[in-house]
């Protein structure tokens, strides 16, 4: 007995002293590895990296992507911090009291009376409304930004606080009316980095020129496009500058991010109108009606043709997309109409495609009308047509998005589907044109060119920061790249704003702002 307890004591005693056996089956246990950085929220407020960014997040960056020194990065976003308030409070303002293309008046005014006192010299008029603010630094480049003053002829939706309640006439018809492409953005950033760079003007090397432009995007019957005013007023040329941007808001790209479109910019736009011819006599109405044509049944069947056009006649990496935007005809239930009409638009990327899709409407719209047994009439209308940016330019931006934004700040940008008239001014000089992102991931903000479009308001403050920066640097870089102006083609300023077709003409008893300068 007690040799027994002696053999169990020592067998418990050697349990204790002696490491178990590894099992064969268990799990193995992991070693503890350095904690991982937290992922910056989505909905935390906008930091910029500035000097205090990880020398490791520049890691693997080619060199044409390295961030760019700056002396006034750090200085510039103390001020767009501090005033991030104000630039946002005059956002709300403009979004209130948007105006249709060409009748920009009290916006054009509120832009100038927020530009005048900072020193700033107005230039114009631009077209009926437009205008440009000059801010004279010492001797070197001149950059331009161009902005668009415009409201779109849609509904707001949003149910915000300061949600536009506007309205106005488009081709002869009461409209609501909204800044749903975001101008309302781009012009609160524009004044807030004017105000920016007032603050910075002994450090302003050369001259900058923001150029707010009216009618950048959708216009009436027989109006033209602001750009084109911009371009016939000759004031890009005489004030000799040499490279433009413009930032338009993307909600495809989330706030504090900028989308770099490689290749294709923005796509084109084509204008369609179809009239359609129905039967002129007496003996035609509801009552009888196979005694006549009837061009609503024509233009129903039409529409239906024409909607499977880019499905069946292209292929998805065209991108071809088509709409039909409104249909009129009859004037009372009980009647057969006299005529209907059917307009649209179709975008595109290739111009081949561009004549394609020209081709391929008329003929449905000719095959429709024949065996309808009536006629009818194509028209077409060049829109904003299809753009590419300046290579050297966009290159040339990337070290300073970089050091503004980080390198997860900058994103490829796929083309905005309803750019506006940028494309113009490529024919002429250098442009460049950044996406700004204003989506959030927690909330809907809607699509650009609808009711429901709700830019997050932190791309104000974004905006502003970027806009300064990229001015500054390429004020200061002495290997920025070397564009000449453009050629001064426009006719010598005279009294008034240039001369412009019939449609383009401000409402009865409107008048053009005051507190401009003509172009000398």
């Amino acid at each position: 007995m007690k040799t027994l307890v002696v053999a169990c004591l020592s067998m418990f005693l050697c349990s204790l002293s002696c490491e178990t056996p590894p099992d064969p089956y268990a799990r193995p246990v992991r070693r503890e590895a350095k904690p991982e950085p937290e992922p910056v929220s989505e909905e935390a407020p906008f930091v910029p990296p500035l000097e205090t960014a990880p020398a490791e997040d520049n890691e693997g960056l080619p060199e044409y992507m390295r961030p760019r020194d700056s002396r006034f990065s750090k200085k510039m976003w103390k001020q767009i911090e501090s005033s991030g308030d104000e630039f946002i409070a005059l956002r709300r303002n403009l979004h209130m009291v948007p105006e249709l293309s060409h009748r920009e008046v009290n916006t054009s005014r509120s832009l100038a009376q927020q530009l005048e006192p900072l020193g700033y010299k107005l230039v114009g008029p631009v077209g009926l409304t437009g205008f440009a603010a000059v801010l004279e630094g010492g001797p070197g480049p001149t950059v331009g930004v161009v902005v668009g003053m415009d409201g779109a002829p849609v509904g707001e939706t949003t149910r915000l606080p300061y949600a536009s309640r506007a309205e106005g006439y488009w081709d002869g018809r009461k409209v609501s009316v909204s800044h749903a492409h975001g101008h309302d953005v781009e012009m609160a950033v524009a004044v807030g980095t004017a105000k920016v760079l007032v603050s910075m003007k002994e450090n302003v090397p050369g001259r900058v020129v923001f150029i707010f432009q009216p009618g950048s995007i959708r216009l009436q019957a027989g109006e033209g496009a602001g750009a084109q005013d911009v371009l016939a007023s000759g004031v890009l040329s005489r004030l000799g500058v040499e490279v433009l941007f413009q930032l338009p808001v993307d909600p495809g790209l989330p706030v504090g991010r900028v989308g770099v479109p490689t290749g294709a910019v923005s796509g084109g736009l084509t204008r369609f109108k179809i009239v359609i011819q129905g039967t002129q006599n007496r003996i035609c109405s509801g009552t009888v009606p196979w005694k006549c044509v009837d061009p609503i049944a024509v233009a129903a069947h039409l529409v239906q043709e024409l909607l499977l056009l880019p499905s069946r006649h292209f292929g998805p990496n065209r991108q071809v997309v088509l709409n039909i935007g409104r249909i009129e005809g009859g004037d009372a239930g009980h009647t057969v109409a006299a005529g209907a009409t059917v307009m649209g638009t179709f975008r595109w990327l290739v111009p081949t495609d561009m004549n394609r899709m020209q081709q391929l409407i008329s003929r449905v719209a000719d095959g429709a009308a024949k065996i309808a047994g009536t006629s009818v009439n194509t028209a077409f209308e060049k829109g904003p047509q299809h753009q590419v940016g300046n290579t050297a330019v966009l290159m040339w931006a990337l070290p300073t998005l970089v050091r503004s934004l980080g390198r997860r700040g900058v994103m490829p940008g796929d083309p905005l589907a309803e750019p506006g008239d940028f494309s113009m001014y490529q024919k002429h000089m250098a442009t460049a044109m950044l996406l700004l992102g204003c989506g959030r991931s927690s909330r809907d903000g809607g699509r650009r060119g609808e009711g429901s479009f709700s830019p997050d308001e932190e791309t104000v403050v974004v905006g502003v920061h970027v806009l300064s920066n990229l001015i500054m640097d390429y004020l200061h870089d002495t290997g920025r790249p070397k564009f000449a102006p453009p050629k001064n083609e426009a006719a010598p300023a005279t009294d008034g704003p240039p001369a412009r077709s019939p449609g383009n003409t401000l409402p009865p008893g409107v008048t053009p702002p005051a507190g401009n300068t003509e172009l000398k």
